[in-house]
């Protein structure tokens, strides 16, 4: 829950150097509905190209009374074809979570380890992980300042965590104490959405 509010409160204190940029203001209108915030800046570098910073957090730390909170932060370097609509942008991010380890967004698992999920409803998994990706996606412009962004993301993670069981109450480590962590490591599907921008200022 800190580490969510400093990484909004970074973006909150940027503004002040964004408004003197070629800058956007990101929501992103699919994760507002379960009240998981996705805010973001993109900053024009040139042409055809920018960067962009976004974090995800959920803002509690259980739903229904299982463990559920997830973080992340993505950078990205955007390549936009000729239009300016199209975008290619490769990334690399980090995040934490504590939840049950969804098995759909996994395109790929080079060991196919279906332990590594443990799908008992009273298990879950906390720890860190990595993204190294790609973003692909479309901005449809509404007007000068405002556009919509249609966008999707996915990559290698690298997760290193410790799972748990909660029984009656009573939470048990399950993995080993001689190990400090378990690791994996899959192609997932881990970003998209869609994206309302708002151009803070349109330097001619």
């Amino acid at each position: 829950m800190k580490n969510s509010l400093k990484k909004i409160q970074l973006l909150i204190l940027l503004f002040p150097i964004l408004i003197f940029s070629q800058a956007e203001i990101k929501l992103n209108l699919a994760t507002v509905p379960v009240l998981v915030p996705n805010i973001g800046v993109e900053i024009k570098t040139g042409d055809k190209t920018s960067i962009q910073l976004d974090v995800l957090t959920s803002f509690w730390d259980s739903f229904k009374g299982k463990p559920l909170h997830i973080s992340q932060t993505i950078i990205e370097h955007r390549w936009y074809n000729n239009k300016l609509n199209f975008f290619i942008a490769p990334h690399i991010g980090y995040g934490m979570f504590t939840l049950q380890k969804p098995q759909w967004p996994v395109i790929y698992d080079h060991y196919s380890d279906i332990s590594t999920y443990n799908l008992d409803d009273d298990s879950y998994q906390s720890g860190r992980i990595a993204f190294y990706g790609i973003t692909t996606g479309y901005k449809k412009k509404i007007n000068d300042r405002w556009s919509l962004e249609f966008f999707i993301g996915a990559g290698l993670t690298q997760s290193n965590y410790r799972g748990y069981d909660n029984i009656d109450g009573v939470i048990t480590q399950v993995t080993p104490i001689r190990r400090d962590f378990d690791a994996s490591g899959e192609v997932a599907l881990y970003r998209g959405g869609i994206m309302l921008n708002y151009q803070i200022f349109n330097k001619k």
